[in-house]
């Protein structure tokens, strides 16, 4: 493999908007662990403050408000995901038909020291340190940290040169 790489990638209506709606999932799948754990603390906080401040009271009043305060939660937590479900497929909407205005051809450079994304709408170059990756069955998931986080996918289907990326990232990104 050289010391650089120059990758072309046409826009395709279908396949950015499967990606956009699978890195919808992917994000909130890394995000449920830190939900659920966020859900056992409270639980466990109300059970010391249940214990402290009740200790002559019964245990059923405290499995009785459990009972109701678990599944009030939970449908709260699935309201909160198809809210932002529908917000997220609005956005995408919004973004193809920007997009679509636009010279839909993206370019992509890897070199020895740097990243970089060129198109009409942006232009982003990182250095290497401030580039990680995470692979998901056939794509992968290219993260800047530029202040924002900033995620470019690519998949297998766009281009012929995707084991060439998957190479160069993981010789170059941290």
């Amino acid at each position: 493999m050289e010391n650089s790489l120059k990758v072309l990638i046409n826009f395709d209506e279908n396949i950015t908007r499967n990606q956009l709606k699978n890195y919808y999932f992917y994000s909130w799948k890394k995000k449920l662990p830190t939900i659920l754990k966020y859900f056992v603390f409270i639980i466990f906080f109300l059970i010391i403050i249940d214990t402290l401040f009740k200790p002559e009271r019964s245990r059923v009043d405290f499995l009785q408000f459990l009972g109701i305060f678990i599944p009030i939660i939970s449908i709260l937590y699935i309201v909160i995901y198809f809210f932002n479900k529908a917000n997220y497929i609005s956005k995408i909407n919004t973004y193809i038909e920007d997009f679509k205005k636009f010279n839909t051809t993206i370019e992509l450079y890897f070199d020895e020291a740097s990243f970089y994304i060129k198109s009409e709408q942006f232009d982003l170059r990182s250095i290497w340190k401030n580039v990680s990756y995470d692979v998901s069955n056939e794509t992968i998931y290219i993260k800047i940290e530029i202040g924002n986080p900033f995620t470019y996918i690519v998949e297998k289907k766009e281009t012929d040169q995707y084991h060439n990326i998957l190479e160069f990232l993981k010789r170059k990104s941290k």
